[in-house]
């Protein structure tokens, strides 16, 4: 534009060019560096800014979130699964490997001799970063000591915004008490305070690139699209997938508007340079992905009670042509019928029996498309609150990755909830 034009005139132009770009936030939204939801910030740059040509370097440090992974192990448990997709996930910057260990007296140097394992395994993999342990004397106190762990942000090592647990041990999907309560009280916690991604399935240390005519698969079913792209993303950048192709598959209610939503996705994944090898929608009985469904009225409501409180920055970034910043889940959420049916709202009370049809079946078509796939992303439905349910969840989850060599489960804190937490937190 400033082509042919005298040197001062050009300077003084770019000058008052660059005091607009820093007095008006055209194309962000700041956030503070201690907020508990970090994540957030971390899908905002990736997706929305950083494959795009309107990205500068600078703005990584303007959104002020660095991803990091804390790693929490069990019992202790083989850290090797987790400490491989920490490496990737946490994009080479540090993780906190922590070993939650039941003190029972007898158990004096287990604690010990899992850090030093740990450690052994992050030098191996070259993962910086810290490993230790906390001990705790009752079942009852774990919630507690997570809890602390997962939202003590600004404290160093531990201003995580991704947590990662193994998968459900034999014993906790068995049903039996001490692990049943370690995974409830891990799963809770870090469902309220941050994301968490459950790793399912083999993943050494040492893992060969995949070829080319490999594929990873995200099933998106209602819940959770912005995390899921998310972990894709980083999971493509790697070296180990980065020449698998990805495929999406779009799971929504029968009743749901499908062409709505295609076109709102198709939009979101052009507007932010995302590239899917392949997309394919599937309409499923709301009965069938009744755990998926039926508190979706309410996490609507909750994303997008602000929505409509547009300021005019908004119509002119979409007048110079920068993504809205709007969630990828809103593409989905645009296509909602509106409708509950009873059978959906007293879910909580089906029987295992009924439950444990619908995972077959779901895995029936997961099976049916994704039994090749390299890996596959999957996204969790909430979790019940109460504990007498939370084991017929886990086998829920087992019979819906069943088969399935290499799963990530990936449970995500809604992108709404956050910018209304960190607008509250500003005001005061």
């Amino acid at each position: 534009m400033l082509y042919g034009c005298k040197p001062q005139v050009g300077m003084i132009v770019s000058t008052i060019a660059l005091l607009i770009y820093i007095i008006f936030p055209l194309h962000r939204r700041r956030f503070r560096r201690g907020t508990p939801y970090a994540i957030v910030v971390d899908i905002a740059n990736m997706l929305l800014y950083s494959s795009t040509q309107k990205s500068s370097v600078g703005m990584v440090e303007e959104f002020g979130s660095k991803p990091r992974c804390i790693v929490f192990t069990r019992f202790p448990a083989p850290c090797d699964n987790l400490l491989r997709m920490a490496k990737i996930l946490s994009q080479n910057r540090s993780a906190l490997c922590l070993s939650l260990i039941r003190d029972t007296g007898d158990q004096e140097n287990i604690g010990s001799e899992d850090v030093r394992t740990a450690r052994q395994y992050m030098e191996y993999i070259d993962l910086s970063g810290y490993a230790t342990q906390f001990k705790y004397q009752k079942i009852s106190s774990l919630h507690s000591i997570a809890s602390a762990l997962a939202s003590c942000c600004g404290l160093g090592v531990f201003q995580s915004n991704t947590v990662m647990i193994e998968y459900p041990s034999e014993a906790a999907l068995s049903g039996l008490p001490d692990s049943l309560l370690y995974h409830y009280h891990m799963h809770r916690v870090c469902v309220q305070h941050c994301n968490l991604v459950v790793v399912k399935g083999i993943f050494p240390l040492k893992i060969p690139p995949v070829q080319s005519n490999k594929t990873i698969d995200i099933w998106w079913i209602i819940d959770n699209g912005d995390v899921l792209l998310m972990v894709a993303r980083m999971l493509k950048k790697h070296k180990i997938w980065c020449k698998a192709k990805l495929r999406l598959f779009v799971v929504v209610d029968i009743e749901d508007d499908v062409k709505k939503i295609e076109k709102a996705l198709l939009l979101w994944l052009i507007d932010n340079h995302y590239l899917i090898n392949k997309i394919e929608f599937i309409q499923a009985d709301s009965r069938i992905i009744s755990d998926y469904v039926q508190l979706r009225s309410l996490q609507i409501k909750r994303r997008y009670c602000k929505m409509n409180k547009k300021s005019w920055f908004t119509y002119l970034q979409r007048l110079v042509g920068i993504p809205d910043g709007m969630p990828a889940q809103n593409a989905i959420d645009s296509g909602f019928h509106g409708l509950m049916t009873t059978s959906i709202r007293s879910n909580s009370y089906m029987k295992t029996s009924e439950q444990q049809q619908r995972a077959r079946q779901l895995n029936k078509e997961i099976l049916r498309r994704s039994s090749d796939a390299v890996l596959v992303l999957m996204n969790m439905p909430e979790p019940p609150v109460h504990l007498e349910r939370f084991w017929k969840y886990l086998n829920f989850l087992n019979d819906m990755s069943s088969e399935l060599k290499k799963v990530l489960f990936v449970r995500g804190v809604d992108v709404q909830s956050n910018i209304d937490l960190e607008t509250s937190a500003m005001k005061e």
